[in-house]
C-alpha cells in the first residue's frame, strides 16, 4: 500500500470510524461546552465581540462516505489551487489580513501558500500544537491520577490533583449523555468510595481533609481579557477540579473562584454518603514527601482526551495538557514554561519553522500569540507521519465539516455541500478573528493539508468563504 493511500485510509477510517463510540460534541461533563469563541453548534453569524456558549450535549452522529482512495493520487498544481481559490479569497468578508497553506501531506511539499508566513492571531488553532506536544511529550496511553494520601497528622488526609482535566461529579457525568460519555471521565465519587473502604480498614472514621493542589503554578494567563473567567470562557486553571469548575447545567458560567476548594467539597460530601464523618472545612495543605497512598482514580487515555479536547475546542482541557507538557519537559507548570515547552516538543518531532511560532497559551485564547499557516500544516504533517502513530488523535479528533464538533453546523449544514463528510479541520474564532486548519481528500485522492487564517475579518463573518475554500480543496483537481 502506498503512504498516500495509507494517509487516504486514515482519513476515511477517521471521519466513519469515531462514530461507533458515543462521543460529546458540545458538552462537557458538568454541562454546555465553552468554546474559544467558536459557537461550535449554530450556524455562521456575524462576528460577536465576546464567545457564545454551545448548546446542551447530544451524541454524535456517523458521519457520511468519503471519496473513495484512489492508488494514484494526482497532486493538485499551484496554478490549479490559485484557481479554485483565488475568487474566493475575494471575498470581502476575509478582510485585509489572510494566509492560506496547502501542503500534501504524503511529503509535506508547500503546494500553494498565500502569506502562508505571516504573523497570524491563531485562536484555537493553536490546540493543534498543544495537543501534538501532549502526546509527543507523555504518549498515547498516559492516564492523569487523583489520590488521597496520609496527611502530617493521624487524623488527616490529602486530596492530591493530578491534573485531570476531565475529572467529574457522578451527577455531572449522568447528566452528559444519560450514563455514557466519551471518554468516560474519572468520578470524585469513585475516589470517595475507595478512600472510605481503606479508612474503614484501618479503623478510621473521622477525618480532616486538606488539598494539595500545587502541582500547577498559576491560574490564568497574564494575556487574557479581563472578561474570561468572570464570564466562564475559561475556568481559573487549577490540577484539581471537577466538571471543569462549572457549577451549574447547562449553562457554562458561574465557574467556581476556587476550583479546588469546590472539588474538595465534591469529595467530603460523597466520603460523608460512604460512613466516614469529616471535621470542619477542607483547607489547603501539602501532601507529606513519604506520604501513603489510601486510593487513587485515573483519567482516561491522552489520547481519547485529546480527541475530545480538539473536536469540542475545550479551552480548560487545553490549559491543563499545556501545563502538562511543561512538567514534563522539566521547565516551570506555568502558562510561560508550557508555551516555551510545547514549542521544544515541536522542535524534536521536525516542525522546522520554529520562529513563526509564538504562544502565550495552550488554547490559543490570548490575542498576543501568533501563528503562521506555514506552521500550522508543518505541524498536521507531522502528525500524519507514519513516524508518528503517537500524534494520531489529532488528527482523528478533528471535526467532520456540516457533522460533529465546532463544525457541526459549519459549511451551511448541508449534506450537498461537497465539504461536507470530506474536510476535517480545526476551527478558530475570536472577535475579528477566523481560522481553519485541518485535513481534506481531493477529488483525486490526493490527502492535502491545509490552514486558512484571517484575523482583521471586521466587517462580515469570515466562516463562510474559509468553509467554500477548504470545500473547494475536497471538489477541485486543481491541476
Amino acid at each position: 500500500m502506498s503512504l498516500t493511500v495509507a494517509l487516504a485510509l486514515l482519513v476515511a477510517f477517521a471521519v466513519v470510524g469515531l462514530g461507533a463510540a458515543v462521543v460529546l460534541t458540545n458538552g462537557v461533563l458538568a454541562g454546555a461546552e465553552r468554546t474559544a469563541k467558536e459557537p461550535a453548534a449554530t450556524a455562521p453569524t456575524k462576528a460577536t465581540s465576546r464567545p457564545t456558549p454551545s448548546p446542551t450535549p447530544t451524541v454524535e452522529r456517523l458521519a457520511g462516505p468519503v471519496l473513495p482512495v484512489r492508488d494514484a493520487a494526482t497532486l493538485p498544481t499551484k496554478e490549479g489551487l490559485a484557481a479554485a481559490l483565488g475568487p474566493i479569497l475575494a471575498s470581502p468578508d476575509l478582510g485585509s489580513h489572510v494566509s492560506v497553506a496547502v501542503r500534501d501531506v504524503a511529503t509535506g511539499r508547500l503546494l500553494y501558500g498565500k502569506d502562508p508566513h505571516g504573523a497570524y492571531i491563531p485562536a484555537s488553532t493553536t490546540k493543534i500544537l498543544t495537543c501534538v506536544a501532549a502526546l509527543a511529550a507523555l504518549g498515547p496511553d498516559h492516564r492523569f491520577e487523583t489520590k488521597v494520601v496520609t496527611g502530617s497528622a493521624p487524623d488527616q488526609i490529602v486530596l492530591v490533583g493530578g491534573g485531570d482535566p476531565f475529572l467529574a461529579t457522578e451527577a455531572a457525568r449522568k447528566r452528559a449523555t444519560g450514563s455514557k460519555a466519551y471518554p468516560v471521565p474519572a468520578t470524585i465519587e469513585q475516589l470517595a468510595a475507595e478512600t472510605a473502604k481503606q479508612l474503614r480498614v484501618a479503623g478510621t472514621k473521622r477525618v480532616r481533609v486538606l488539598v494539595d493542589d500545587t502541582l500547577f503554578r498559576d491560574r490564568s494567563s497574564p494575556t487574557w481579557e479581563s472578561q474570561y473567567i468572570p464570564t466562564g470562557v475559561v475556568s481559573p486553571l487549577s490540577a484539581l477540579w471537577v466538571n471543569e469548575a462549572k457549577l451549574s447545567w447547562p449553562s457554562w458560567q458561574p465557574r467556581a473562584k476556587d476550583p479546588a476548594l469546590n472539588a474538595a467539597d465534591a469529595f467530603i460530601e460523597a466520603l460523608r454518603e460512604a460512613g466516614i464523618a469529616t471535621v470542619g472545612e477542607p483547607a489547603r495543605g501539602r501532601a507529606p514527601a513519604q506520604a501513603r497512598v489510601i486510593a487513587s482514580i485515573q483519567s482516561p487515555r491522552l489520547d481519547a482526551i485529546v480527541e475530545r479536547v480538539i473536536r469540542i475546542s475545550d479551552n480548560d482541557g487545553a490549559e491543563v495538557l499545556a501545563h502538562h507538557v511543561a512538567l514534563a519537559e522539566g521547565k516551570p507548570a506555568t502558562f510561560e514554561g508550557a508555551a516555551a515547552a510545547v514549542k521544544a516538543v515541536l522542535g524534536r518531532l521536525g516542525v522546522r519553522s520554529l520562529e513563526e511560532i509564538q504562544l502565550y497559551d495552550g488554547s490559543g485564547l490570548s490575542r498576543d500569540g501568533r501563528l503562521s499557516a506555514n506552521v500550522l500544516t508543518e505541524t498536521i504533517v507531522v502528525a500524519a507521519s507514519p513516524e508518528h502513530p503517537e500524534l494520531r488523535a489529532v488528527l482523528t479528533g478533528l471535526p467532520v465539516a456540516g457533522y460533529d464538533g465546532s463544525l457541526e453546523k459549519r459549511f451551511y449544514h448541508d449534506p450537498s455541500d461537497p465539504g461536507v463528510g470530506i474536510v476535517r479541520a480545526k476551527t478558530g474564532t475570536l472577535s475579528g478573528v477566523s481560522s481553519l486548519a485541518g485535513v481534506v481528500t481531493t477529488r483525486d485522492g490526493a490527502v492535502l493539508a491545509f490552514a486558512l487564517m484571517t484575523d482583521k475579518a471586521t466587517t462580515g463573518d469570515p466562516r463562510p468563504p474559509l468553509d467554500e475554500l477548504a470545500a473547494a480543496l475536497a471538489e477541485c483537481g486543481c491541476r
